[in-house]
């Protein structure tokens, strides 16, 4: 998931090499459908999803979010914190001065492996960015 800007130009930028790299591979290897096949596979998978990922960041950032933000689990709610960040045009660094912490610290928050969230931290977040936040998280049954 693209989270800002510097992500975004970096991720356009790979789209570009990797269909380059693509298009001389087929040129390179006109004559053999199968190994133009096999050798650009790889490039095809990485141009799909930087293409998905790219779109989802100029959506996100063209987005009005609605007030309430669900999550039913941590993955979610760095999500949700991200879309929602992105959808009121704020940087990491200008969340977290709003908030009162570093930029670091909104780094870390939206990471989808992150599971330290305090609900202190969420209400100062939700208020900030004028929304509210709400947790359904149920456990998974094995």
């Amino acid at each position: 998931m693209i989270k800002n800007d510097r992500q975004y130009e970096y991720a356009k930028n790979k789209l570009h090499e990797f269909e380059r790299g693509l298009k001389a591979i087929r040129k390179k290897y006109s004559s053999d459908k199968n190994k133009v096949g096999l050798l650009s596979q790889g490039y095809v998978e990485h141009i799909a999803q930087l293409k998905a990922e790219i779109e989802e960041y100029e959506k996100m950032k063209k987005s009005s979010l609605p007030k309430v933000l669900r999550a039913r689990n941590p993955v979610e709610i760095s999500r949700q914190l991200v879309r929602l960040r992105l959808a009121r045009g704020l940087t990491q660094a200008e969340l977290a001065a709003r908030i009162g912490c570093k930029q670091a610290d909104i780094s870390r928050m939206e990471r989808e492996e992150y599971q330290g969230y305090t609900i202190s931290q969420l209400e100062k977040i939700a208020e900030s960015l004028d929304a509210e936040i709400e947790l359904d998280l149920i456990p998974v049954r094995k």
